[in-house]
Formats: C-alpha cells, structure tokens, sequence
C-alpha cells in the first residue's frame, strides 16, 4: 500500500481520539491563560488598601438603590454593582467582581468574534492585541467602570454580527437586539458603534443581502424595547444626562471664533487617535517588517471591506461632531467603539499576522504588556511617591470616618461636594450616609438631627454657602479642622473641614420646596 493510501487510510480510534483530545486542550488553553490572569488581578484588587479612584468611588456612591438614570452614565453597570452589592455586600470584593467579570468576558467575546473571520491564530492576536491599547489593557484595570462594561458589549456586538453571518435564526437576531440595546444602556458613545455597524452592513452587498431581512425587525424592536424605560428617563432629564459631558467636551474651547473651535476640536481627535493605536500600531509594524516583501493587503473580502466602512462611518461621526464647534476636548476612552476593534480589522486584512511565527510574536509581546500593567496595579501605589505623585489609596479617607466618629458621634448624614468623599466615605463607613449636596432634597431620607458639611481644606466656604441657601434654618453646632497624613508611604498631609448643624423642623425641608410645604404630600424615601 502506497504512504498516500496509508494517508488516507482512516485513523485508530485511540488516535481520533488523542487528536479530539489534543484540540481541545489547544482551545482551552487561551481560555485558561485569560481566566488565571483575571483571577491574578482580582487577587491584587483584594489585597488593595487605602482610598478608591473617582470612577469606583462615584458607582460605590450610585449603587446604593435602583434607578432608571443616575446622570451622565447610562444605568447598566450601576444596576449590576447594585446587584453585586446586595449578593456580597459592600466590600472590595463585590466592588471588584464586576469588572473583573466584565474584562474577562471582553477578550473572550473578540475571541469568538474573531475565530470565524481570521481563524484560531487570528484571533489569538484580536483578543491579545486587546492589552496593547493603554485604555483596555491598562485603565481598564486602574480606574474606568462604564467603559469597561461598553467595551464588553461592543466585543459582543461583533459576535453576533459573525454569528448572524453564519445563520440568519430568529434566535440570532434577539441576541443581537439585546446586545445593541445593553450596549445603549452601557455608554451613550456606543451608538457611534451601532451606526457604523448597521452602516457598514448596509455598504457590503454580501453583507446586506444575508442580514437585511424581515428578521431585522426583530433586533430593532428588541434594542429598542431594551432603552425605552431609560430612553423615557432622559427625556425627562435632559440636562442630568447631557450637561455633564457637554460641559466635558466644551472645555477648552472657551470663547474662540467658530474657526478655531473647530480646529481645536479636530486637533483633539487626532492627538486622542494617535495616543490610543500608537502602540499596537507599532508592534504590528515590528511584526510585519521581516515579512515585508511577502506582505498583502487582503483589502476585497467582504469582512475587510465591513471593516473600512466601519471606521469610514465612525470617523465620519466623530467629524460631524467636530463641524458643530462644540468640541474641546476629547477623552481618549471615548474612541474605544471606534477603535477597539482595530487589531480584528488587522487580522482580517492582513494574512500575515496569522501566520504561527507572527501570531507568537505578537503574544509574547501582549502578554509582556498585560504582566506589565498587572504588575503596576499594586506597584502605583509605592511608587507614585518617588515621583512626588498621590493616588487614591494614599488619600486618608478611613482615618477621615474614625475621626468624625469620634469628634461627631451622633451624626450620621454627611453633606459634601466632592464624589471622592461622598464614595470612599460610604465605602469604608457603610453606617455613614454621605449625599451629595445636589442631592440631598431627594435623598433616602430627610435630613434630621445633627448633619455634618465635609469637604476639603480650603473648599468649605462654598459649600457651606450653599448648603445654607438651601437650608436656612440649620444651626451651626461646631467646626473642627482635620489634617491627616497620607497613607501606605503617601506624603505630605491631607486636611478636610467638618462642620457640625443641626436640622431643626423648619430646615428638614429645602427651601425651594418650603413654599409647597401645605399642600404637597410627605416625601417617600427613594
């Protein structure tokens, strides 16, 4: 028998079965890697001492009831750490749980997305690549909340786009209109994502043809049943869910000529652009050069040209943006739907990445990067002092809580003006109730009793004037001038203002509403 027949001669079973085996162990291998990294951060995480970040320290503060807006950011990841909170209690644990779950689920779902485009190499480097962007692989891990829940849905959007490539089924188009509408309640920004997509859907013929059917109706319906209650919020809250991030973009602007409004603007874009592909961009470059010769641009498939139009799409947006002259600054996280998907597209276009020796490469790099950023969560801590630079954990704010435990025994509500404050307060004090002072005429409860105005040295007046234009009535017990060190090797010192009054009948009620007083109903608390 010639090796040809040999060759095609079926196989042993024990040898079909060592080879089923075999690929099974290579495809849970990456799966394993990402999963023992996740753990690794979430171990770092719980060792953590000191003071939250303002992103954390602002969804410990939203968290503590259910709401159908909470301001800026759309509900979804304060609704799942509300969720979280109540399954585990208040602690670092179940502050952490969610966004460990949510990176995790971020590289599994690009892997997914990536495998039926760009195949297992491909998209080993579509989901690894994923740490070389310093807003996934590293502030991901040190401080963002909502954006790391929008990457993870933006990740899965695209599955489902190559999974309804794959099968137009019923069940396929729901997962997609869940996704589109979650990833709405994710982060306002992901509806630049979702135009491009639907877009660049429409500007592929092959693409057009398999998705735009009467099952469309299907994911529209369901994405925006899914937005709708929040959706109806908004419109009630207009100035709660946009000022904010107006105020945001419009910095920097100030009173330029429209002209230079709009040169600003597109400065800020691509000075934002640059910083966020500049370092996969470049050890793409790195990996492609010894292969140059070889190199092809596989630019005429139907995913790669998906692709282009894509970023054409979203690029556009972000023009159109630009043209109405309210743009001064631009966040390099608002770009992640734009650009996160930028290592697939490579892969896509690019065969030679996916290659075994390039895909290596680009893991041995990526992974360098990930060890790297998980090695600096614990080690910014120690080493921002050498630099003369505070973090979070070495701001005293659980020295701050014992102390007014102990120079305010009685008092329980802390009015402050500061999200820092009104967070890691609640957080290493869960008996305190700290409100914001925009926020105490709805707050849980109404202010009674001795009531205590907290904020930062040198920021008291403020606050104080404002809180007695909305209080009259209140009575200032005392006032006591805190200056604590900073904590875990932090230098310097740190001092904070308290200020004791007490909330007589007459100042339980803000004065906006006293003049309703007879007539309106007791507030329920919320």
């Amino acid at each position: 028998m010639s090796d040809e027949h040999l060759a095609a001669a079926p196989k042993p079973l024990d040898a079909q079965r060592a080879s089923a085996l075999q690929r099974r162990a290579d495809a849970l291998r990456p799966l394993l890697a990402v999963l023992a990294y996740f753990i690794a951060y979430l171990v770092l995480r719980l060792a953590e001492q000191g003071g939250l970040e303002r992103d954390e320290a602002e969804i410990v503060y939203l968290a503590r009831d259910l709401r159908l807006g909470y301001g800026t950011q759309p509900p979804l990841y304060t609704w799942l750490q509300w969720l979280a909170f109540q399954v585990f209690g208040l602690d670092r644990f179940a502050l952490v749980i969610v966004k460990d779950a949510s990176l995790f689920a971020t590289f599994v779902t690009m892997y997914c997305a990536a495998r039926p485009l760009a195949g297992r190499n491909g998209a080993l480097v579509a989901a690894a690549s994923l740490l070389l962007f310093p807003q996934i692989g590293w502030e991901a891990l040190r401080t963002q909340t909502h954006s790391v829940l929008m990457t993870t849905l933006a990740c899965t959007l695209l599955w489902c786009y190559v999974a309804l490539l794959g099968r137009q089924s019923p069940a396929r188009y729901v997962w997609f209109g869940l996704v589109a509408g979650l990833g709405m309640l994710a982060k306002y920004n992901f509806a630049m994502l979702l135009a491009g997509v639907a877009g660049a859907s429409l500007l592929v013929p092959e693409h057009r043809r398999l998705l735009w059917n009467r099952k469309i109706w299907i994911a529209l319906v369901l994405a925006l049943l899914v937005f709708a209650p929040h959706a109806a919020w908004i419109v009630q809250h207009q100035d709660a869910a946009f000022a904010g991030t107006l105020h945001k973009m419009q910095d920097g602007s100030g009173d330029a000529a429209y002209a230079g409004r709009v040169g600003r603007g597109a400065l800020e874009v691509l000075s934002s652009l640059v910083a966020y592909v500049a370092l996969p961009l470049a050890v793409f470059a790195a990996v492609c050069w010894p292969l140059r010769k070889q190199l092809d641009v596989d630019a005429r498939a139907p995913a790669s040209r998906f692709f282009l139009f894509l970023y054409a799409l979203c690029f556009l947006q972000l023009a159109l943006l630009v043209l109405t002259g309210v743009v001064g600054t631009v966040k390099e996280r608002w770009l992640t739907p734009t650009l996160f998907s930028l290592p697939l597209a490579a892969a896509v276009m690019l065969p030679a990445l996916r290659r075994p020796e390039a895909a290596r490469k680009i893991l041995r790099i990526a992974t360098a990067a990930g060890l790297l950023m998980l090695a600096l969560v614990p080690g910014r801590t120690w080493l921002g002092p050498v630099f003369g630079k505070a973090v979070a954990p070495h701001y005293p704010y659980k020295p701050l809580a014992e102390a007014l435990q102990r120079h305010f025994p009685e008092a329980r509500a802390v009015i402050t003006d500061d999200i820092m404050l009104a967070g890691n307060l609640s957080f290493v004090r869960p008996g305190l109730h700290p409100l914001m002072l925009d926020d105490a005429p709805h707050g849980w409860r109404p202010l009674a009793g001795e009531v205590l105005l907290v904020t930062q040295e040198g920021q008291e007046q403020g606050l104080s004037r404002d809180f007695r234009a909305a209080y009259p009535g209140a009575r200032l017990l005392g006032v006591e001038h805190l200056v604590l060190p900073m904590s875990l090797g932090g230098k310097g010192t740190l001092g904070f203002s308290a200020q004791a009054v007490q909330m007589d009948d007459s100042a339980t009620l803000p004065i906006a509403g006293r003049a309703r007083q007879t007539n309106a109903p007791a507030a329920r608390p919320r």
